[in-house]
């Protein structure tokens, strides 16, 4: 365990063996709506510089936040899961194991299964008409299903379904439910193929996400 003399970490905060945390980090800050919450974090964390982890927040084993990344009140992570640097997240989101959120990502209420990637500086909109204080009525939650790629700079639109096994190219805009096994890309995104028709251009592995069949 090592935890920087520069860190602050509020009396809330329960966390287990092996966990690393980097200067300036917060971890277990309350904030205003929320006074008497908790921060919950596995085995095996890294924390890194200046990144805030809010109260009301449950981390499974290995966690891994870079730097200047902030999660806020209401969200559950799995196991492995691993948040780029400058990523927001905010209320109200579900992850399960092996999720890896790169840098500049931003999600709200969003739900995401297994297994899935999220390029940098992809968004998640949940505001059909931003600032309504009822939106959270209108717009049911995003979701992600179990083994999905999205690729960088993609936008996805209020209370969108995508589902297992699909890729969604970078910089598309995804304007509609994604039906399994689809390979997604433009604006809108429109389906291009299969997701088993996809291939690996340098020949490593016989398809790419060859590595999920195992799973």
């Amino acid at each position: 365990m090592h935890i920087h003399d520069t860190a602050l970490i509020y009396p809330n905060v329960r966390y287990g063996n092996s966990i690393i945390v980097e200067p300036f980090a917060i971890l277990g800050i309350q904030d205003r709506f929320h006074p008497e919450s908790e921060l919950v974090i596995g085995e095996r964390a890294f924390v890194g510089s200046r990144c805030t982890v809010y109260a009301g927040v449950q981390v499974g084993d290995d966690f891994d936040i870079s730097d200047q990344s902030t999660v806020f009140y209401d969200n559950i992570f799995g196991n492995a899961c691993r948040i780029g640097p400058k990523a927001m997240i905010k209320n109200g989101c579900r992850l399960g194991n092996h999720v890896r959120i790169n840098a500049g990502v931003f999600l709200e209420r969003v739900i995401i299964g297994s297994n899935v990637f999220i390029g940098p500086g992809t968004t998640f909109t949940d505001d059909k008409h931003a600032p309504c204080p009822h939106y959270a009525d209108c717009v049911p939650k995003s979701e992600v299903g179990d083994f999905v790629s999205i690729g960088a700079n993609v936008v996805i639109a209020p209370g969108i379904k995508i589902g297992h096994h699909c890729q969604v190219y970078a910089g598309s805009v995804v304007t509609k439910d994604v039906e399994p096994f689809s390979v997604m890309a433009g604006n809108p995104a429109k389906k291009i193929k299969k997701f088993n028709e996809l291939k690996c251009s340098a020949g490593i592995y016989q398809k790419p996400f060859e590595w999920w069949d195992s799973q």
